[in-house]
């Protein structure tokens, strides 16, 4: 059992309530309580649960929840990354294509004579080509004094019936038919990603969520009226944390965090938007938290 398990339980059994009892006041399963007795960590539904759950028992049992996260914070598990303290507001991130350079080799100076020889003798060619045929279709068109003497029949000067001619109306008809007959393209469409918000517990005024299916978790509150608004990450850094006014308007970009918590006083003024999505504030009452797990779809 570690220190701080041995803390939480004295404290319990001085204040003689079982672990039931407990259950129902934290709303947390009895085998995580015992659990966080033991020192299990791992046996929690995850990492990030455990400051959660530790601050809740320490609040039941009759403890100072901050005292006792900051004296025993040793003892949790840390699920967060290395990475920068506060995210930046909306930033675009502008990814560099490094320029690989290639150094020209001797072969290299080979390959524009190359191309000019074949185009040279392609060019020939086509005026041999076009020559030929001129000289074939003159020929053709010339008639011999044997030719011209040998006929004897009578030029008609009607006109040949409309039989075999195409009209207007035919061409037409046969250009439509041709189009219609050209298969279209499938378009094939890429999957979208899907936001997944669940509900994974709820502890007095305080609400957990975990967020998934998505690769991004940018959020933006509206105001209506007065409110107060702290906005902390799981190491207690601070986004935010003052009054907003009617007409207020905060936009956040936490994709790089892995847990968000929202202190909200006066929430019937607050309006909540995650990923442009409209997110309904779990409780009716005048001052709640709402604490989000992020987990990328990518990872």
């Amino acid at each position: 059992m570690s220190e701080l398990g041995q803390r939480l339980k004295e404290a319990r059994e001085q204040k003689e309530i079982n672990l039931d009892d407990l259950q129902k006041t934290t709303k947390i399963q009895k085998r995580y309580l015992l659990a966080i007795e033991e020192g299990n960590f791992d046996a929690l539904p995850g990492k990030f649960y455990a400051r959660a759950f530790v601050k809740n028992y320490a609040e039941a049992v009759g403890l100072d929840a901050e005292q006792i996260l900051q004296e025993f914070g040793n003892e949790l598990p840390n699920p967060h990354k290395e990475g920068p303290e506060l995210p930046s507001r909306r930033t675009v991130r502008a990814k560099k294509t490094p320029t690989n350079s290639k150094k020209k080799t001797k072969g290299y100076s080979i390959i524009p004579a190359l191309i000019a020889g074949i185009i040279i003798i392609v060019v020939f060619g086509v005026i041999w080509v076009f020559a030929q045929m001129n000289t074939k279709d003159g020929a053709d068109g010339v008639i011999t004094e044997e030719q011209d003497d040998a006929f004897e029949g009578e030029i008609s000067e009607e006109i040949p019936s409309g039989e075999g001619i195409p009209n207007e109306e035919d061409e037409a008809q046969d250009q439509t038919d041709e189009d219609q007959a050209v298969p279209a393209e499938e378009v094939v469409e890429e999957p979208t990603q899907e936001q997944q918000l669940t509900q994974t517990n709820i502890s007095g005024n305080q609400s957990f969520y975990t967020l998934d299916g998505v690769d991004t978790f940018e959020v933006k509150l509206s105001f209506t009226g007065r409110s107060y608004v702290g906005i902390q990450n799981a190491k207690g850094n601070s986004f935010y944390a003052s009054e907003a006014k009617g007409g207020d308007e905060l936009e956040y970009d936490f994709s790089s965090e892995e847990e968000i918590t929202f202190n909200l006083g006066a929430s019937q003024n607050v309006t909540m938007e995650i990923n442009d999505e409209p997110f309904e504030l779990p409780l009716d009452v005048v001052h709640q938290k709402i604490t989000i797990v992020f987990q990328p779809a990518n990872q």
